[in-house]
């Protein structure tokens, strides 16, 4: 299963210089609205530096990274859920991913007329919001007449379909609510906007403060960067990098922490193999089970699935070796009920 995230935000707040700085990609960045018309997508591969020390101790001449697609759209206008400023084609390419990257603008370029950063915000939240009642809508029309020949699995997904409505309708996202396993089958179907895990990003473009660039507040995550700066970066070889960091008072690029809080937010972790000259990164959720962590490296490892042995990534790039991690008895054996631990390295053992 691959990962996605999508840059969703007003025209002019920056997505397109934001989705340069986090793929190198060059991609057309203007100040007007609709520069962008079909999305831009690019597979980008977080710096991985436990990888980096794997391969060090294991001799591995290639690296394999863990992976995450990102997905830029023209940015959306007030009627988008209507099709205002193309919006239906922009949301729809939406769907799919598992995470929004909401960027906001920080700065005094003309945004619509709006007149502060809560509305910038609200116009977006509504847009999306408009869009899955409409895609409710568009279910409840095929559910109710089912319910006619007493259909009980339609009035369950009519009383699903409702209480999603409403809850709508109070102006509330659908991924504050908690449903049930069969709740979540239909909630599934309906690839919904509000659904889906948010980001929010304060994009300072045209006046960078380096503060605290994480804040939190309830259950939503806001991380401050500068999009031109970070774009800037992308052009540089690494020594001037840290140079013109430095500049700024920053130790590291903030699209390094923007990536690792979407694995955050997607309750991901990361787990190595070492096999032959290749060290790589795969990416699962959190309370894997390491029998179906194996059929994700291949499926003959699920279906013949006997054990694995188990190594912390520490342990490996402290010790410097396999063999020395084995002498020590710093290896351990688990069986398939094993929930995989962020940052394991797995040798699974299984019958072909």
């Amino acid at each position: 299963m691959g990962w996605s995230c999508g840059l969703v935000g007003l025209p002019n707040a920056g997505k397109s210089t934001i989705f340069k700085a986090i793929t190198a990609h060059d991609v057309t960045i203007a100040s007007y609205p609709f520069s962008t018309v079909d999305p831009n997508k690019a597979i980008v591969s977080p710096e991985d530096l436990r990888l980096i020390s794997l391969a060090a101790a294991c001799g591995s001449k290639k690296m394999t990274p863990a992976t995450i697609e990102i997905i830029d759209v023209a940015g959306l206008v007030k009627g988008a859920s209507r099709g205002e400023g193309l919006g239906n084609q922009f949301l729809g390419h939406l769907r799919n991913v598992d995470l929004l990257i909401h960027v906001v603008a920080l700065f005094d370029r003309e945004q619509g007329g709006f007149d502060n950063q809560a509305e910038k915000i609200e116009i977006i939240n509504l847009e999306l919001a408009l869009a899955d009642l409409e895609t409710i809508r568009r279910r409840r029309e095929k559910t109710e007449p089912k319910l006619k020949s007493g259909d009980q699995g339609a009035r369950f997904e009519l009383e699903t379909l409702v209480m999603m409505e409403r809850y709508l309708n109070e102006g509330m996202p659908l991924r504050n609510l908690t449903f049930t396993p069969e709740e979540k089958i239909i909630v599934e179907q309906l690839s919904l906007l509000t659904g889906k895990t948010m980001l929010y990003v304060y994009n300072h473009e045209d006046d960078f403060n380096d503060g605290d660039p994480l804040t939190f507040f309830g259950d939503q995550t806001y991380l401050a960067l500068c999009g031109r700066l970070e774009a800037e970066l992308i052009d540089l070889q690494p020594g001037e990098r840290s140079q013109y960091l430095e500049a700024f008072g920053m130790k590291e690029s903030r699209i390094t922490m923007l990536l690792q809080r979407c694995f955050d937010l997607l309750q991901l972790l990361t787990f190595y193999t070492v096999k032959g000259d290749e060290a790589k990164a795969w990416v699962v959720p959190r309370g894997t089970k390491v029998v179906k962590a194996a059929g994700k490296i291949h499926t003959e490892m699920e279906k013949g699935f006997i054990n694995v042995e188990v190594i912390s990534w520490e342990q490996l790039a402290f010790t410097g070796s396999l063999t020395a991690v084995r002498d020590r008895g710093l290896s351990r054996t688990e069986g398939k009920d094993y929930q995989v631990q962020d940052g394991d390295v797995l040798f699974v053992r299984f019958r072909s």
